[in-house]
């Protein structure tokens, strides 16, 4: 196998939460800017294990063990190196590189980091320079203090960037970041012009793109960044690396509109304050918030397009609302903003505002269909709530899917068990019907099935234990895959797998279970081996 490229070792590294990570092994308790714990690795009773969000590390004071991330899998997983990269990797979805051409890509990446990181300061230094971005600001209520937590900056009308960052980017990587836009005819001209300039970074701090706001009139009001290889709007979420230096791990975390909402909110107090970035929210920003925090707050204008925004956050969040999740949402009254709210009522007020008339997701989905499907008959109701059962199908199998079930069976005036459940444990072939196959490696291939691009996640020997697939996956590879197979496939039901991230999470998680659980076999069998081979030359 090829030598992992260090760039892309560095890479998983910067983008794991350490926190995460071994919060999912080990219990751990906030104390200050540090978490704690007893340590994994020896026997003691007074928590000695610390792990430093602001450095990626973790140490123990008693027995002397330390490292990153990588280091903790493979000590706390008894996982080899590549392995252990593999399973972070998986985690982020992102595919272990492997040719030169992926290194080339890591490497120009990184240089773009660098270009938006002097870009940034440039914006910055020009709005020190700039009375009408300051007073623009100061209008808004904007202090110095939280313009420089956010690093804003402005951008001056007419075309500077090239000139002014000419000797620390070329003109292809200012293309390359978006800052310059290129006409077919080859001139070049500045794609942010008399505007705020608001960096928008990745949960680690480097900046991946800009957004900008017009000063005075002018069209779009708010310009983003185009799509590049450092920015995709899809992915990104505006505010999370500066809630992420108050706490990495929120009991809450409220997703508003705009970059002014979040600015705004974390200047009176609301530091845990996020915003999509002017697209609908997709399944892979919900994915990176709920890493953060168990609850999701969305908090949106009660006008028609808030309640639109709000119907399509919760069609995507759906698929991921596992056992231990939660999802809310609050409409502002008409005519208020976050800003306006929080500065009529104070943080103590918006908090209050927040915990009081929030919707829990299942009590939104029942209001959106009564809003939606006109009539209360019996007739109405049923309409409701068959289309109330097809959303919540979506949701993965468990306590929290089964108390939705019944909690929108009982505003539809059904008591009991759920309607679903009902159906299914009646009639006379129920205590006949066996129970669907649930063979792992028929999961697998239904993942690689609905995901080509993952099939090349197993084709590596490492990935299974002695470096053999099994036999269906073995006839998946060889393109030699059998009809029964892909029809025990196709019925497995795997809530959520539509979207590539959670079927490759799920993959992952499957793989190294099944590696720990063969590897664990291996190593009993070997020491039955061995007793037996002594018993007999006694």
């Amino acid at each position: 196998m090829s030598r992992i490229p260090e760039a892309f070792v560095e890479e998983v590294v910067s983008r794991s939460d350490i926190v995460e990570v071994i919060g999912a092994r080990v219990p751990l308790k906030k104390k200050g800017k540090e978490f704690a714990a007893c340590c994994p690795f020896h026997q003691e009773k007074t928590p000695s294990f610390y792990v430093t969000p602001e450095k990626q590390f973790y140490h123990c004071f008693g027995c002397g063990v330390h490292g990153n991330v990588v280091g903790f899998l493979m000590e706390y997983d008894h996982l080899d190196f590549p392995t252990a990269i593999e399973h972070l990797a998986g985690r982020l979805g992102l595919e272990i590189p492997r040719e030169k051409g992926d290194q080339e890509k890591l490497d120009r990446i990184g240089r773009l980091r660098q270009v938006t990181a002097v870009a940034t300061d440039w914006f910055r230094g020009n709005l020190k320079r700039s009375p009408e971005a300051i007073d623009f600001l100061k209008q808004r209520g904007l202090t110095g203090e939280t313009a420089a937590r956010f690093a804003l900056g402005f951008a001056p009308a007419g075309n500077h960037v090239e000139a002014a960052l000419g000797g620390r980017a070329t003109p292809e990587e200012l293309v390359a970041t978006g800052l310059l836009i290129q006409r077919d005819n080859g001139d070049r001209y500045d794609r942010f012009r008399g505007r705020v300039i608001f960096p928008i970074r990745d949960p680690r701090g480097h900046v991946i793109g800009f957004g900008g706001r017009v000063i005075g009139a002018g069209e779009p009001k708010y310009l983003n960044s185009p799509e590049t290889e450092l920015f995709h709007k899809g992915y990104g979420v505006y505010g999370l690396y500066e809630s992420r230096q108050v706490d990495q791990r929120p009991d809450q975390l409220i997703v508003v509109e705009g970059y002014m909402d979040v600015i705004l909110l974390a200047q009176n107090g609301v530091a845990h304050a996020v915003a999509t970035l002017g697209t609908a929210t997709t399944a892979e920003q919900l994915t990176l918030l709920f890493r953060q925090t168990d609850r999701l707050v969305f908090c949106f204008d009660g006008d028609d397009a808030g309640r639109r925004a709000a119907v399509k956050a919760l069609s995507v969040a759906l698929p991921l609302m596992q056992d231990g999740r939660d999802l809310r949402f609050a409409f502002l009254p008409e005519g208020e903003d976050p800003d306006s709210y929080i500065r009529a009522h104070g943080k103590t007020g918006f908090d209050r505002f927040v915990e009081q008339e929030a919707l829990g997701f299942d009590r939104f989905l029942t209001l959106h269909l009564d809003e939606s499907i006109a009539g209360d008959d019996t007739a109405a109701r049923a309409r409701k709530n068959k289309q109330a059962h097809q959303l919540i199908e979506r949701m993965p199998p468990g306590s929290l899917r089964r108390l939705t079930e019944r909690q929108v069976d009982r505003h539809h005036g059904l008591f009991g068990k759920p309607m679903r459940e009902a159906a299914e444990s009646s009639g006379p072939t129920a205590a006949k019907r066996p129970p669907p196959s649930r063979s792992e490696e028929h999961i697998i291939l239904r993942l690689l099935l609905a995901h080509p691009r993952l099939i090349e996640r197993v084709r590596p020997e490492s990935v299974w234990h002695e470096g053999r697939p099994p036999a269906v996956i073995a006839r998946l590879l060889a393109d030699a895959l059998h009809p029964d197979d892909r029809q025990a496939a196709e019925a497995q039901e795997l809530a959520g797998i539509e979207n590539e991230e959670i079927a490759a999470t799920m993959l992952s998680d499957i793989l190294e279970k099944r590696r720990r659980r063969e590897a664990l076999e291996a190593k009993k069998r070997q020491l039955r081996s061995g007793l037996t081979g002594d018993s007999s030359t006694r």
